[in-house]
């Protein structure tokens, strides 16, 4: 008598592993991405970003005009009139940096 083979008792999140891949393809990018996941509400200059991750701010500037330009940060002019970056307020795109720190978007 043979064993059924089982389903998976977990759906595999098929859109969440796309936006690793894209999006979280190196360890800056992941690093980037789950500090914001950690820190949503968070909005600062590319240097204090620099300082929470532990890197160089020459090094993460780059990253952090692309995740712009990808629509995962919001780059924006804080009141000193310095340059900075925030989470984006897209859902999706939002929900799945979350996700990647391991947070649960809260209820609205």
């Amino acid at each position: 008598m043979s064993a059924a083979l089982q389903p998976p008792s977990k759906e595999v999140d098929i859109d969440f592993l796309v936006f690793i891949e894209r999006h979280a393809s190196d360890l800056l990018r992941w690093d980037i991405l789950t500090f914001f996941g950690n820190n949503p509400e968070f909005h600062g200059t590319t240097e204090q970003i620099a300082r929470q991750v532990g890197r160089r701010s020459q090094s993460i500037r780059p990253e952090l005009g692309e995740l712009a330009l990808l629509n995962i940060l919001e780059k924006t002019t804080l009141p000193t009139r310095q340059m900075g970056y925030r989470l984006t307020h897209q859902p999706d795109l939002r929900r799945m940096v979350l996700k990647l720190a391991g947070q649960q978007l809260a209820k609205e």
